[in-house]
């Protein structure tokens, strides 16, 4: 399963040159396509409340889609950064990620989705067009498994809530006439099964508006984080509609997470997994 981890916390951090922050990430699964929701079995409150969060994003659409495009970056008042852009093939498990660590490093990963051994992904990776090897390969190939995690988890975990080892709860003391909340909690899963999700469900449109998170590097004591999901898309897939947030406003700072140029294209442009040279730009 995928979910955030510290990793984009402390990138968070060293761009907005605070303390820590937080972000989500785990290990994933990446499937061909999902199973139909009518398989789904609904056994508690939490499991009913899962499924519509399902339906409203557009789950049965979503296992239909060929290719995910997406950015993921950071809005703060002194302006907006994209730190990474992702193409996916979910049909065979190629992943193109590009991302830059300075005005001229330029990484771009060309990965096997399907393929994680020890954090990392099989696949090569090249700076500024030049092949990496040795502990520099590995190096890189660890942090494109941690972009994956954790950036597609901040733009997919709404239809994530039925993974294996995923444990719904619906909190009725947390719950509204406007939401409803579940929690999520994980078995030995993943990278961070210690992480908690809360996820406030509207109880108008199904979709998600609001979740909180407690990671398992927190400290203990700390509050979770919560983030408003805005700027809901519409995307056409071959089985219907998938619908996603391009923005995670913080509740209490003044930053958003983007998770935007969203696409469900038909076909990826030519050479998009195999040219080592960044080519997902000039589409913001």
């Amino acid at each position: 399963m995928t979910r955030p981890t510290l990793f984009a916390a402390l990138l968070v951090a060293a761009l907005l040159g605070t303390g820590c922050a937080s972000e989500p990430g785990g290990e994933t699964d990446v499937p061909t396509a999902s199973a139909p929701t009518d398989t789904i079995a609904l056994n508690t409150r939490a499991d009913s409340v899962a499924y519509r969060l399902l339906q409203a994003h557009g789950a049965d659409a979503w296992a239909s889609a060929p290719y995910l495009r997406f950015d993921f970056g950071i809005e703060t008042p002194s302006g907006t950064q994209t730190i990474a852009r992702h193409l996916w093939n979910r049909r065979t498990g190629e992943y193109r990620v590009e991302w830059a660590t300075g005005p001229d490093s330029s990484y771009v990963a060309l990965v096997d989705a399907r393929s994680v051994q020890d954090e990392r992904l099989s696949g090569t990776v090249y700076l500024n067009g030049t092949e990496l090897t040795g502990s520099a390969d590995t190096t890189a190939r660890e942090q494109a498994y941690a972009r994956f995690v954790n950036d597609t988890y901040w733009l997919l975990s709404p239809l994530k809530v039925f993974d294996p080892g995923v444990n719904r709860t619906y909190l009725p003391d947390s719950s509204t006439a406007a939401h409803d909340v579940i929690r999520l909690t994980f078995n030995d899963v993943g990278r961070t099964p210690g992480d908690q999700y809360w996820l406030y469900v509207s109880t108008d449109t199904g979709q998600l508006d609001r979740w909180a998170y407690h990671l398992q590097g927190m400290p203990e004591e700390a509050p979770p984080q919560f983030y408003n999901w805005t700027q809901y898309q519409e995307m056409n897939a071959p089985n219907g509609t998938v619908r996603l947030a391009a923005r995670k406003e913080a509740v209490g700072a003044d930053r958003a997470l983007l998770t935007n140029n969203l696409a469900l294209p038909s076909t990826p442009p030519d050479g998009a997994f195999s040219t080592p040279t960044p080519m997902l730009g000039g589409d913001e």
